[in-house]
């Protein structure tokens, strides 16, 4: 019985380590989205946060179903495996670098802050948070206006980064 427990004991006691000692974290971004991850520590910075980003992959993968524009593989930052961000080469999610942005931080939000997806909404409807599934026009500039309604959302970028680094930021003028 005493040979069995060590036995035991000895297993869980190399499998457990093994994962947390073997891990290098690698950085692997390419030039496409660099800025963008510059964007997002600097944004950090801004607010009083410090990150030092040396474990992402961020990659092409035709894999992802059609429905997904990226897909990041961790929601827990501090977990001891290589985050990865994943960008459907299928179909352009995107019509301008502020899309994109959206997209890299919404991923970033997953993989590097441990933040989860929120549908919840202001008081206006507009979503409250950068973290809302499937949109990636939250601050984008003017595409294509529509009855002379106003289409510029660029003056909601700071709102959607504050609430990106602090979910308790409070709601703005412009969604009350």
């Amino acid at each position: 019985m005493f040979k069995r427990f060590l036995f035991v004991s000895a297993l869980a006691l190399i499998t457990g380590c093994s994962k947390q000692k073997g891990f290098v974290p690698v950085y692997d971004v390419p030039v496409e989205f660099q800025r963008f991850v510059r964007a997002f520590i600097d944004e950090a910075a801004k607010r009083g946060h410090t990150y030092i980003i040396n474990n992402l992959i961020i990659k092409y993968d035709p894999a992802l179903p059609y429905y997904f524009c990226g897909k990041s593989n961790t929601y827990d930052p501090e977990a001891p495996v290589q985050k990865v961000i994943s960008i459907n080469p299928n179909i352009k999610c995107w019509n301008n670098d502020q899309e994109l942005e959206t997209l890299i931080f919404h991923e970033m939000g997953h993989c590097i802050l441990g933040r989860l997806h929120d549908s919840t909404r202001l008081p206006n409807g507009n979503p409250k948070t950068l973290m809302i599934a499937n949109n990636l026009s939250l601050y984008s500039p003017c595409v294509y206006p529509i009855d002379g309604e106003p289409c510029d959302q660029s003056f909601k970028r700071s709102y959607y980064i504050d609430e990106l680094f602090d979910a308790g930021t409070p709601v703005p003028e412009w969604a009350k």
